[in-house]
């Protein structure tokens, strides 16, 4: 999986901790701060980063090549409907707790999220992702079965409300354990 669609999965799992910020940094500038260099920065950096960590999830998403794919017929299908409220409830929750007007506060958090980061990649998290689940990708713990192969336990990230058994879906392979789907159109089929 390529380390640069991993760290953008990554930063926009937090979505909704960088709106908060913003709104904080937004409240401080407005209510006339001592020293707006913090805000001005923070902000800055997070709309950089956000509009990076979009470009490149979009584009791997959408890219379409052979490697790595593989036409299969669902056996099971479960949806994770707990991933992403548990990981923003324990992950990015606590975070608000930093006072983001503040150097020292902020260079506090940078510490804490360098960590949070650096387990993420280790690791390769890029399951629960509230900004994916609000543009319509749904994650399935599934049961897969084509001619040559069959897979168990793996996660598929796919772009519609249900998956449900006997559906035919072309996957492709982001590590191990996730893969990103999508259904077999009927000009795919033979």
């Amino acid at each position: 999986m390529p380390i640069l669609f991993l760290m953008s999965m990554f930063f926009l799992s937090f979505a909704p901790l960088w709106f908060c910020i913003v709104c904080i940094e937004v409240k401080s500038l407005a209510g006339g701060t001592n020293d707006p260099y913090t805000e001005w920065i923070g902000l800055g950096l997070i709309t950089f980063a956000l509009f990076i960590s979009v470009l490149v999830t979009v584009k791997t998403l959408r890219k379409q090549t052979a490697q790595n794919m593989g036409e299969y017929m669902v056996v099971t299908a479960e949806k994770d409907t707990v991933s992403t409220t548990a990981y923003l409830l324990s992950n990015a929750l606590p975070l608000l707790a930093f006072d983001f007007t503040q150097w020292f506060d902020t260079v506090q958090f940078m510490i804490v999220f360098g960590f949070l980061a650096a387990l993420c990649l280790l690791h390769y998290r890029c399951d629960s992702n509230v900004c994916l689940e609000l543009v319509g990708y749904r994650l399935y713990k599934c049961s897969l079965h084509s001619e040559n192969d069959d897979k168990e336990g793996i996660t598929v990230l796919i772009r519609r409300k249900q998956l449900n058994v006997n559906d035919e879906v072309i996957i492709r392979k982001l590590n191990d354990e996730l893969y990103i789907g999508k259904y077999k159109t009927s000009e795919e089929q033979p």
